[in-house]
């Protein structure tokens, strides 16, 4: 199944919630700490660019681990 913004979260803190509304930082902890599964790591793959500008617009700290 592939996720889009409106799919609903499959697991974890944010279960339920459409994807659009987990936050970036949560999902992108998730990638970087390979703690999502293929769905999930499609959908922040797909949406990799506005995720990580999202995180910059709200001045939340990032750091992509290398």
């Amino acid at each position: 199944m592939t996720l889009n913004d409106n799919s609903p979260m499959p697991w974890g803190k944010y279960k339920g919630e459409k994807m659009v509304n987990v936050p970036a930082a949560y999902l992108m902890w998730l990638y970087d700490n390979n703690k999502c599964n293929a769905e999930v790591q499609a959908y922040i793959e797909d949406n990799m660019g506005a995720l990580k500008e999202e995180i910059r617009q709200s001045g939340r700290r990032y750091v992509q681990r290398t």
